[in-house]
This record gives C-alpha cells, sequence and structure tokens, in this order.
C-alpha cells in the first residue's frame, strides 16, 4: 500500500513538473517583445507646436541601420513542432493565426508609413547620406512630433556594435572616435564612443528653436540579462535654429 502512495505521489509530482515545464516554455516562447533581444527607437521633436508652415513640411531623422546603411534582420521561428501544435490546439487554445510561429515587424515594416498627431507622416526614404526617417505634414499649424517603435532582434552585440553591424543611428558622417572608457577592479565596464550624424529641417518650417531628441535603446533577452549589463545606447540631442542640414554629435555608450 505505501509503496503505491510513493509510486502514485512521484507520477503526480511528475505531471506537475512536465505541465509547469511546458506553461513556462509556451510563456517563454510568447513572451513580449520587450523581453527579447530588441532596439527601442524613439524620437521626440518639440519647439514645433503653433508654428505656422505653408506647404509640405518635411524633417529627417537618423534611423536604426548598421554602419553600411542595412537595416537588422529580424528573427523569425519554425512552425511547431507537433505535440507543441497539439498543445496549442487542446490545451492552450492558441488563436490559429499564431500556430505557425511569431511574426516580428522589420524596421521598414515598423517605421515606414505611420500616422502621427497634426497629421504627421512617417517615411523610410533615401538620402544622399543613405536611407533616414522623414516626418511629413501639409498641416499649416504644426504640433510636435512624438515617435517611439520596438523591433526585435535576433541577438545582440553590445562590445563593437558598429564594426559588428548591430543597429546603431545611421548616419555616421564622421570619424568615430573613443570618448571614455570607465573600468572598476581592473575590469571594463562601459565604453563611450561619438561620431557625426546629420538630420534636416526643411524651409517651410520657421519654428525660432526646434529641440531634436533621437535615441535608440539596444537590450539583450530580458530573462538573462545582468542589470545594464549587455545593453547599449545611442543618443542625439540638439536644438536648431533656421532650416537647412545639420550634423550633431551621436553619443554611444555600451555597458560591458
Amino acid at each position: 500500500m505505501r509503496k503505491s502512495i510513493v509510486v502514485l505521489s512521484l507520477v503526480l509530482l511528475l505531471i506537475i513538473l512536465s505541465g509547469l515545464l511546458i506553461v513556462e516554455m509556451n510563456l517563454r516562447e510568447w513572451r513580449s517583445d520587450d523581453l527579447r533581444p530588441h532596439y527601442e527607437y524613439t524620437v521626440d521633436i518639440s519647439g514645433l507646436s503653433g508654428t505656422e508652415s505653408s506647404g509640405e513640411s518635411r524633417i529627417l531623422v537618423p534611423i536604426p541601420a548598421n554602419k553600411e546603411g542595412e537595416f537588422v534582420v529580424t528573427p523569425s521561428l519554425e512552425d511547431p513542432s507537433f505535440f507543441k501544435q497539439l498543445l496549442q490546439n487542446y490545451v492552450f487554445h492558441t488563436p490559429e493565426k499564431y500556430r505557425k510561429g511569431i511574426y516580428f515587424e522589420n524596421t521598414t515594416e515598423a517605421l515606414n508609413n505611420k500616422s502621427l498627431d497634426g497629421n504627421w507622416t512617417t517615411s523610410v526614404v533615401n538620402t544622399k547620406y543613405g536611407p533616414m526617417l522623414e516626418f511629413r505634414t501639409n498641416e499649416s499649424v504644426l504640433e510636435d512630433i512624438s515617435f517611439s517603435k520596438i523591433v526585435v532582434l535576433e541577438e545582440v552585440n553590445n562590445e563593437d556594435p558598429i564594426n559588428e553591424n548591430y543597429p546603431i543611428l545611421y548616419p555616421i558622417i564622421s570619424e568615430i572616435s573613443l570618448a571614455e572608457e570607465e573600468q572598476q577592479y581592473f575590469k571594463l565596464v562601459s565604453r563611450v564612443i561619438v561620431y557625426e550624424t546629420y538630420f534636416n529641417i526643411n524651409d517651410n518650417i520657421s519654428s525660432d528653436s526646434v529641440k531634436i531628441d533621437v535615441s535608440l535603446n539596444v537590450s539583450p533577452d530580458a530573462t538573462e540579462r545582468n542589470g545594464n549589463t549587455g545593453t547599449y545606447e545611442n543618443e542625439l540631442e540638439a536644438i536648431v535654429t533656421g532650416s537647412g542640414d545639420f550634423e550633431k554629435t551621436v553619443v554611444l555608450r555600451s555597458y560591458l
């Protein structure tokens, strides 16, 4: 009798552990984009609200791409196994459209042809420097711009993202230079490099002062990272007067 109880308890425990493992695998596979290796690209442009404009207003800003101007490849998942399909169908009741794996937007899909307040529309465009992101509107009275997107990556390399062809704020129009390295206990913990990039404000925008903030925060898998380790950040901050082409410094900080 006692032996039967022990065997039954072990079988029950095995079933519970298997169920927990399956649930954990399902939750990991379908976790949100911000828990995966990803970049978050944010553009905030202020000083426009209330500005009058005649005709089409356009602003060009740096875009996430590697140093060659190529967009990162987003991951694709294989079709689930036969066992996983059974679980999705009869246990988790996963909707049909999700049973063939998760679809991730690439950079063009995430950034192109989006509508924002003030009738601003985004476009990925080619310029003399390479691809950039354009904000465009025909409104006679402008509004500030706020735009943010997350794009999932296959993996993240923060030690040398520029030379390893990971996303940065593109274009690079100057030499890349080391600005600072921080060491602790004889170990390199962060590195800061700088380079020049370019943005453009067309002649229809006559604001006295436009503040442009463009950031690109790249993060590894959140379930595996330790604090800030593995992340790197690109930041462009500028306040400009007038219109035309502007060259400004980008700061890239890696946490090693």
